[in-house]
């Protein structure tokens, strides 16, 4: 049985750059702001922009070597990926602009470029999905906690997509222990993953 790709990824660039929730902050004046979102929810929900932007640029870099490396059908699947990440994003831009915020346009660091193979890009992907997971339980928490159920409502939306990025992925890391990573169980996984389209 093959063994399952690497999910280490302190190895290399992280993947999810960890960044403070309050440098990316909009700060308009307590008199245009709806009095039921506060400085801490508006930082929360900027940084969820900025990771679910950071993490479409991932997947699209995953999309374009894949694409360049012959891997037709997994590359058009990451590109869906991303731009589902881009859809995330706009939750919480809508949720900022029903409260009279506007939301802040955040600076993206560069994803890695290069990978060994489709087996990688599956493991990383898998580590990202948890690290967005533990990022917003941390969120719907901490709403919960100071009693922002406006918040913690939106949280939730976010964990219930969470569930179905985890499945998507834990499906491909299973197929990778049962099937292997030689070329030919590559090459049947990439025109498998066109079912998925």
């Amino acid at each position: 049985m093959a063994e399952t790709p690497s999910r280490n990824l302190s190895a290399r660039k992280s993947v999810a750059t960890e960044i403070t929730k309050a440098s990316i902050t909009s700060t308009p004046s307590s008199q245009d702001r709806n009095p039921l979102i506060s400085e801490e929810c508006i930082s929360y929900l900027n940084y969820r922009i900025q990771q679910e932007e950071y993490s479409s640029r991932i997947y699209l870099a995953m999309s374009m070597w894949l694409d360049n490396n012959g891997y037709v059908n997994a590359a058009k699947l990451w590109k869906t990926y991303s731009n589902e990440e881009l859809d995330h994003s706009n939750w919480s831009r809508t949720y900022l602009l029903s409260f009279g915020v506007t939301p802040a346009t955040p600076k993206l660091d560069s994803p890695p470029q290069t990978f060994t193979g489709l087996p990688e890009i599956i493991g990383e992907s898998y580590d990202h999905e948890i690290t967005i997971s533990r990022q917003i339980k941390d969120l719907a928490g901490d709403a919960l906690k100071k009693g922002d159920h406006i918040l913690y409502d939106l949280a939730l939306k976010f964990l219930k997509e969470q569930v179905e990025e985890h499945n998507k992925m834990q499906n491909w890391v299973d197929q990778l222990k049962s099937f292997g990573t030689d070329k030919i169980a590559m090459r049947l996984l990439d025109h498998e993953m066109k079912d998925y389209l």
